[in-house]
């Protein structure tokens, strides 16, 4: 009997070894529920994959005029935020000193031009005067001829006669010679320095023109003035003169300082665009033609659509950091949209429609970074490695791995911990799920 007790005595202890052996090893390599798990039923739906920044609204067709010449503002003729036309006049200069400069300049150019008429009317003169002695000398010439021809060679009279003509025909090539010399004499001689000066006169008026042509500042656009110089009138503005004391300056936005060298800035505001940074890890998903989804710090409760038009070539560094410069369009910009304003921009770099989705606090990870998630099937977790797609800031689009209906652990990482059969530290929880699975 001693010896059957024994027996069963050792099988019942080996069995306790074994069921906790059994237990040990269920508790080291199997997932237990560690605190209620939460499912969630896998649909389909549409995901974007965007690149965010921040930005500011600028213009695409905008100008910044100022008067090319200095002097003082006689007058302006728009307000800030005034629609204005193309060829509108803005503001003027006073042109009182302009405008006499341009009389002394013409004067000038009168009196050169009258000189030169004058020594072409003398010129004309002393041509038509060679004319005359040479048409006298010719019909002399004519006559002596004829007698010549008509008096015998053996006249007494006849040398005398050819002496005459041959005097005559000397006196026909010299006068010849002075009607040239008439004729060239001003071109060559007496009207070159007449020519010079009306030349200068000439561009002395032209500029005197255009000077007081510049005292008038002329919108080249049609568009609303969104800078105003604070200059009053009879101060002193123009090209050496600063603007006024408003205008926005950013490095990191793209926007002029329009109050610099602007007295007026006009812009089309239906040109408007954001001008905004992407940092050189974004950027290679950013092309031209991507749609962007664009909220404005003054419009909170409106969304935007917009359109990347320009991506700069070269970088800019912020805050050792480099960025590129992305130009975007806005299609729905409101009539009150203002220059500088600030702006979130969130830019599409790749969309997908009817696909499967899953929350990203499903997705698990490996050590050598394989995503998987926790399939449940009929209350018992298994894991399942899938492939994804597209990816947010929520979900992640799944490319194969699940199907729709299935339904996954969206706590997988916190619901579930193992026990490691490599320390006595039996309570203790492993780091994550892919760990615990030995992965």
């Amino acid at each position: 009997m001693k010896i059957i007790k024994k027996s069963l005595i050792a099988k019942i202890v080996l069995a306790i070894i074994v069921l906790g052996v059994i237990y040990f090893i269920y508790n080291s390599f199997v997932i237990t529920k560690q605190k209620t798990i939460k499912l969630y039923t896998i649909k389909t739906g549409s995901i974007t994959q965007n690149v965010s920044s921040v930005g500011n609204v600028v213009f695409g067709n905008m100008t910044e005029l100022n008067f090319p010449i200095s002097g003082k503002l006689a007058q302006v003729y728009v307000k800030d935020g005034q629609n204005v036309q193309i060829g509108e006049k803005l503001a003027t200069l006073d042109t009182t000193i302009l405008s006499q400069n341009v009389q002394i300049a013409q004067n000038n150019y009168d009196i050169a031009q009258q000189k030169i008429n004058a020594l072409y009317g003398q010129a004309s003169q002393d041509v038509q005067n060679a004319q005359n002695v040479l048409n006298q000398a010719e019909s002399t010439l004519n006559a002596d001829q004829i007698t010549l021809q008509s008096t015998s060679t053996t006249s007494p009279n006849y040398s005398s006669i050819l002496a005459k003509v041959q005097t005559d025909n000397t006196l026909v090539q010299n006068d010849q010679q002075n009607l040239v010399n008439a004729q060239q004499e001003p071109l060559y001689y007496n009207l070159a320095p007449l020519i010079d000066a009306k030349n200068n006169a000439y561009i002395n008026l032209e500029q005197a023109q255009n000077n007081l042509s510049q005292a008038t500042l002329i919108s080249p656009i049609s568009g609303t003035v969104i800078f105003l110089s604070s200059i009053a009138p009879n101060e002193q503005v123009g090209a050496s003169s600063q603007g006024g004391s408003k205008g926005i300056s950013s490095a990191q936005s793209g926007i002029s300082n329009v109050a610099g060298n602007s007295f007026i800035t006009i812009a089309d505001t239906s040109s408007a665009q954001i001008f905004a940074y992407v940092d050189e890890s974004s950027i290679a998903s950013v092309s031209i033609g991507q749609n962007v989804s664009i909220t404005l710090t003054a419009y909170p409760n409106q969304t935007f659509r917009g359109v990347v038009t320009s991506i700069e070539p070269s970088s800019t560094i912020i805050q050792n950091v480099v960025n590129y410069g992305v130009t975007i369009s806005i299609h729905n910009a409101p009539s009150g949209i203002k220059l500088g304003m600030s702006a979130n921009v969130n830019i599409i770099t790749k969309s997908a429609n009817n696909v499967l989705l899953i929350p990203n606090s499903a997705l698990i990870y490996t050590t050598q970074g394989q995503p998987f998630v926790i399939l449940d099937q009929k209350g018992h977790q298994i894991r399942r490695f899938v492939k994804t797609g597209i990816s947010n800031i929520y979900y992640t689009q799944i490319v194969s791995g699940l199907s729709l209906g299935n339904k996954i652990v969206i706590n997988g990482n916190s619901s579930f911990h193992i026990k490691s059969s490599s320390t006595k530290n039996i309570g203790g929880k492993a780091k994550g799920l892919g760990k615990q699975l030995g992965l």
